[in-house]
């Protein structure tokens, strides 16, 4: 099931060119990331580059299949690879979609703990990942694991902005809030089509706001 079905029908095409665009910055983001952690060797810095790169070829395959499934393209590709149900080739799109993305936000979760244990990671990404595909409604438990993220995200960049009341600190508390409130609508919305253009909307300001807040920092 892919969450194109989720989009009003006057947005589509808007919402592909939009995760498209997702992918392109969470990309821009991490190669900033890198650049950055090669002149200050931190290593959160080079976490935040390893789970962007994850979070931008989520979107970038979550774009490719979205564009199948609202064009013509659909069919022939399903036709040209033999595969049998274009259900089935969605899905495979959606867990894809799933995957990656699920990855990059526990590698951000693993950021803030600040641990040198990476079984702690492996341990955070394999629970997620059994608790997402052991359940029968494995799309909305994918958005659950997310929201909590998120939370532990929101939770680390607002208390160290409290602390030390930087504004590039605060900027990307607001941005994973947006984020956070982009995806929490999975969980408690009726209207799944009207928050689903806010939610994107939402999304395309707080990547914008990350990638800034690393341009700035490493143009300084």
């Amino acid at each position: 099931m892919s969450l194109a079905y989720l989009s009003p029908l006057w947005f589509f095409g808007y919402d592909v060119a939009l995760e498209f665009l997702f992918a392109v910055v969470a990309l821009m983001v991490s190669i900033f990331a890198f650049r950055i952690y090669k002149k200050t060797n931190q290593g959160q810095v080079k976490l935040f580059g390893i789970s962007f790169s994850f979070i931008s070829m989520s979107y970038f395959i979550q774009s490719f299949f979205n564009f199948l499934i609202v064009s013509e393209v659909n069919a022939h590709v399903c036709s040209a690879l033999k595969i049998q149900s274009i259900q089935m080739f969605d899905a495979a799109g959606l867990y894809f979609h799933m995957i990656l993305m699920t990855i990059g936000l526990a590698v951000l979760a693993y950021m803030t703990i600040k641990s040198e244990k990476i079984r702690i990671l492996w341990m955070m990404i394999a629970l997620s990942l059994f608790g997402i595909f052991l359940s029968a409604s494995r799309l909305y438990v994918f958005f659950l694991f997310s929201t909590i993220f998120l939370i532990l995200l929101e939770w680390h960049f607002i208390t160290n902005y409290l602390q030390n009341k930087q504004k590039k600190t605060l900027f990307i508390a607001i941005a994973f809030l947006l984020m956070l409130f982009g995806n929490i609508h999975f969980l408690v919305s009726v209207n799944h089509q009207l928050f689903y253009v806010i939610g994107h909307v939402l999304e395309l300001i707080a990547y914008l706001l990350i990638l800034s807040n690393f341009y700035l920092v490493l143009k300084k």
